[in-house]
């Protein structure tokens, strides 16, 4: 129900009275009131009603008509009133200006309405406005929260943000006009039912149904004081009709079967700040590579005895609650007569509840090329235990691996050349001469002295040109920053195929996972930011400062922002916004290659 205090002026003219009124005054400045005319008149019916001088207040809605009749010992009077929602736009004294209106050819002025306007609160005021154009003033009745269950962590420790509705009012319906967009954070959503099940709570003495409408898990990736952004929905709310007229018939149609109408609501949530702490600086083992949480590492082969050129298996496991989907694989460090290939890789994600956890599997392929007793090294795999507010490092055990020979076997001697396997065919036997062949006379020289220098200088300068070379090689790996640099294309543009078959397979929320990526990944390499430090922010004022044009930045500052949103509502988008996306991506990279030239 909506309660307002009214400040009424009258003007009478016989038995004609036409008054203006605000529901209050003063008002805030960006804060929403209601304004109304009405007239009464025992008479002829008013017309040719003109609409004031509103000056510096923005109109909303109106003028929205409504008429009542009261018959009073035989006597009958008519009202017809003409309302107005409107906006204080800035702080100050104003008026709004008289209305006019015609009844029996004669004109009748309203009373001016001096306004005084205050600073605003910052508050947005829960008002809507129903199907009918009434003002509806929904107070404290219905409101958006978000709740963090911490407030400060670690860089990398888990935050679960609720996004929870509180109403005492009965809701029909709900839409989402804008998710919560997470600048400095890396978001998983976390799995709800379907259904919205409300529950009760008690705030400030009222008793509220509270139904949690999304919940996410978020992973600060910078340090830092920082803002978990606002969501922003619509809720239709079903509300009574206001009613200030005493007639009998009036009081029969409030009556809840007929009285009750829809609002469209607006809610926001307010934005809650985050301080993110560092990570502890020292000592950071050598294996840590950004885990915050806690986990287990287990380490298995599929077999201890093998044969030359004849592949092993190798699975390590990660286990444990934290952000399973960044950890990396341990290092592995075998000995040279193994040969290794990248690791095959295998993750089980739980998103229910509270908290995020699973486990992440690496599967390395590794062949033995000489045989032997052969040793693989304990796998080393660090994090940052928040409870225990330390870096814990987990070890496995050695493998000890006997190797036989196999029946392609590489030769031993061959230390430093290709790993190709090399078989020895129809050597075992010289065969018989069956001619004399050819012979030269004893002092004369068996090689031209030209031709043997030819041969000898030229295995020589070779040797020295792929010694410059390899050491070129090694300068170019040794400068971290400028290796990254070259190497960023080559990978943005194997994760962007690997993003187009999710795409081809309709798996937009692996998709738009695998474009966040590799674009992320494309900034951090190219622009040297370490990826504790990325945010947009962060790359946009490097590409400043790199004096790329405003244009790019712009173009990949927006898809920045897009990927961040489309992780967070893959269902959402079409196949043709995909593609879109895909290609945007691929331009982007493209020009950023011309421009960032090192």
């Amino acid at each position: 129900m909506l309660v307002a205090m009214w400040t009424w002026n009258v003007l009478f003219a016989q038995d004609v009275s036409f008054t203006a009124g605000v529901d209050k005054n003063p008002v805030a400045a960006d804060e929403q009131f209601t304004l109304e005319f009405t007239v009464t008149t025992s008479g002829a019916s008013p017309k040719n009603f003109r609409t004031p001088d509103f000056g510096k207040v923005l109109v909303l809605s109106g003028p929205n008509q409504s008429t009542s009749m009261q018959i009073i010992n035989g006597s009958v009077t008519s009202s017809q009133t003409f309302s107005y929602i409107l906006q204080a736009r800035e702080p100050g004294k104003m008026t709004i200006g008289a209305a006019t209106i015609e009844i029996s050819g004669n004109q009748y002025k309203s009373n001016p309405i001096e306004l005084t306007v205050t600073k605003s609160s910052g508050k947005k005021q829960q008002q809507a406005k129903s199907a009918q154009g009434e003002a509806v003033d929904i107070g404290d009745n219905l409101f958006l929260r978000a709740i963090v269950d911490r407030s400060r962590v670690y860089q990398g420790e888990q935050i679960t943000v609720t996004y929870k509705i509180y109403t005492r009012a009965r809701i029909v319906n709900y839409s989402i006009n804008k998710l919560p967009t997470m600048t400095g954070f890396w978001g998983e959503e976390l799995q709800l039912p379907q259904q919205v099940s409300l529950s009760n709570e008690v705030i400030n003495g009222k008793q509220y149904q509270v139904g949690v409408l999304k919940k996410m898990a978020l992973f600060p990736t910078q340090s830092g004081s920082l803002d978990i952004n606002p969501m922003e929905l619509t809720c239709q709310v079903q509300v009574q009709s206001r009613r200030r007229s005493n007639d009998i018939f009036d009081q029969f149609f409030n009556d809840p079967f007929f009285g009750a109408q829809t609002a469209n609501v607006p809610l926001k949530s307010d934005p809650v700040k985050v301080t993110v702490l560092p990570l502890p600086q020292s000592p950071v083992p050598e294996s840590f590579q950004g885990a915050v949480g806690k986990f287990t590492l287990t380490a298995s082969l599929n077999k201890r005895r093998s044969k030359t050129n004849e592949p092993i298996s190798l699975k390590a496991t990660i286990s444990g609650s934290g952000n399973v989907k960044i950890l990396e694989a341990p290092k592995l460090h075998l000995p040279s007569d193994f040969e290794q290939y990248d690791p095959k890789v295998k993750e089980d994600i739980e998103r229910t509840g509270s908290a995020i956890s699973g486990t992440k599997t690496f599967e390395w392929l590794i062949v033995p090329r000489y045989p032997g007793d052969k040793k693989i090294p304990a796998l080393e795999f660090s994090y940052f235990d928040v409870g225990q507010r330390r870096y814990v490092t987990l070890r496995t055990n050695e493998f000890n691996v006997v190797v036989e020979k196999g029946s392609a076997e590489a030769p031993q001697t061959a230390s430093g050349l290709s790993k190709e396997d090399v078989r020895l065919l129809n050597q075992d036997i010289r065969f018989i001469k069956t001619d004399a062949g050819s012979f030269h006379q004893k002092d004369k020289e068996l090689f031209d002295p030209v031709a043997a220098a030819t041969i000898t200088v030229i295995p020589f300068v070779a040797f020295l040109g792929l010694m410059f070379y390899r050491q070129k090689a090694l300068s170019e790996m040794s400068d971290v920053v400028t290796f990254r640099s070259r190497k960023a294309l080559k990978i943005a543009a194997k994760k962007l195929a690997n993003a187009k078959q999710l795409m081809n397979a309709n798996n937009s929320e692996a998709f738009y996972a695998e474009v966040s990526t590799a674009m992320w990944q494309y900034v951090s390499d190219k622009l040297s930011i370490d990826r504790a430090e990325l945010s947009i922010d962060n790359v946009t004022q490097t590409l400043q400062e790199k004096r790329v044009s405003a244009e790019l930045t712009q173009k990949i500052k927006e898809l920045l922002e897009a990927c961040e949103f489309s992780r967070f509502a893959p269902g959402s988008s079409s196949q043709e916004e995909k593609n879109k996306m895909y290609e945007m991506a691929s331009s982007i990279i493209v020009a950023s290659e011309r421009e960032l030239v090192r």
